[in-house]
């Protein structure tokens, strides 16, 4: 987050000399990247470091014992991981009760497993989150945007 944290203060100014319809097309344009980034991020059931996902207790195999469906395989898809305009900016999140369930695991929160279930410690898995590489791909996308200006 640091990284992210310089990333900001040093393309804050730059930032300022888009108009508000270039900024526009700016933002969505990086999000929409940033979605595609997360979603193969998740497929790939790593955190943003490159740590794998700790795999769940139980595992649902078929019949030649291949894992039946990945964790996170339906909220991935942009039908649940919105792309969000507000004045402070654009922001990418999950909606619904898949909001719920996401930020569970985000921060490894505590949960039932079902209605009248147990309470489980759920384990730390990072569905949002930025890599170098999406870092870097924001810092190159404001760069041209400012440049072909």
């Amino acid at each position: 987050m640091e990284n992210f944290n310089e990333l900001t203060e040093y393309l804050g100014t730059l930032l300022g000399q888009l108009s508000e319809a270039e900024l526009r097309k700016l933002e969505i344009g990086v999000a929409r990247k940033l979605r595609v980034s997360q979603k193969a991020r998740i497929t790939r059931q790593q955190n943003p470091d490159g740590s794998q996902y700790v795999p769940r207790k139980t595992v649902l195999r078929d019949k030649k014992n291949k894992i039946k469906n990945k964790m996170f395989n339906v909220i991935k898809n942009a039908k649940y991981m919105r792309i969000d305009r507000t004045a402070q900016g654009t922001a990418i999140g999950f909606v619904g009760r898949v909001a719920f369930i996401a930020r569970v695991h985000q921060y490894g929160l505590r949960d039932r497993v079902a209605l009248y279930g147990p309470n489980v410690q759920y384990s730390r898995r990072e569905l949002l989150g930025f890599t170098d590489e999406d870092l870097a791909m924001i810092e190159n996308d404001i760069l041209n945007s400012i440049s072909s200006k």
